[in-house]
């Protein structure tokens, strides 16, 4: 097996070579495109972490859709964690962005844009090996009961991107107020994941695949892009397979995409679908 490569390194090792944006520069580009779109910045703190978040809510509404954004800038190079994992490119919220919806939130991971290692209780195990940690889900828990009650709404729709979508799936599984379920480019079966790109487990972290059938009876949808080497769709074909057993969840190969690159394009169009059961 190599080293602790994993699902950002495999994006980011050919970075390392190049100027990296600092992350005051990503802070900026996140505002730029957050002020566009009418997102709000927040800061939420919850018990052990403090979360970045962004919200537009026009009053009270019945339902909240929140983004979860990917794992980010997890590694520098292939041994080297980064010491900030705020993404480079915030895909999850570009997605936020494109949503016209009047009540739409965006929840970044722990220790994106504020401050990585040097924020509250951050370590870089938080983006590397614990990164679906027990301690990040619950932190992120918290942090959606807290935009839900800002917004006013009574349900929560979830979409995650890449690493997202591993912890939306995740955090569906244990909150009974979610609607609905979508993931962009995410690896549901974090086990499936490793072993086909044959680098180290996440040892410390929670694999939604183990608990897939909790969702059956949940409508969702999860999209792979036709060009996307990161997370193929072959990766989570078993594991969407038994998350259907309720005719509630479907694998979606969209044409084009690659894992980071075209979904923001397209998203105008498939945020009009409404993940249903059959």
């Amino acid at each position: 097996m190599l080293g602790p490569l994993t699902l950002a390194g495999l994006s980011t090792v050919l970075l390392a070579a190049c100027a990296v944006a600092t992350p005051a520069e990503r802070n900026a580009e996140a505002d730029r495109i957050a002020s566009r779109a009418t997102l709000a910045p927040l800061l939420i703190e919850t018990t052990v972490f403090d979360l970045h978040a962004r919200l537009r809510a026009m009053g009270n509404v019945p339902r909240l859709t929140v983004y979860i954004e990917g794992d980010g800038f997890a590694w520098r190079r292939r041994n080297e964690p980064s010491t900030d994992p705020t993404p480079l490119d915030p895909v999850a919220l570009r997605l936020a962005a494109a949503d016209d919806a009047d009540a739409v939130a965006y929840l970044a991971r722990p220790c994106q844009f504020t401050g990585g290692e040097k924020a509250r209780n951050c370590e870089n195990a938080l983006w590397t090996s614990a990164r679906y940690s027990e301690e990040t889900l619950a932190a992120m828990d918290a942090a959606i009961g807290a935009l839900k009650e800002r917004a006013g709404a009574s349900k929560i729709a979830l979409v995650g991107y890449s690493g997202g979508g591993t912890v939306a799936t995740l955090l569906a599984i244990r909150r009974d107020d979610i609607v609905w379920l979508k993931t962009v480019a995410a690896p549901l079966d974090t086990d499936a994941f490793t072993a086909h790109h044959n680098v180290s487990p996440l040892s410390d972290s929670l694999n939604p695949a183990d608990i897939a059938a909790a969702l059956a009876n949940l409508p969702q949808i999860h999209y792979a892009g036709s060009a996307d080497k990161v997370v193929p769709a072959s990766i989570n074909r078993d594991v969407v397979a038994r998350l259907d057993v309720g005719g509630c969840a479907m694998l979606q190969i969209v044409p084009g995409p690659t894992h980071d690159r075209g979904w923001a394009e397209i998203w105008p169009e498939l945020v009009r679908t409404t993940p249903a059961c059959r």
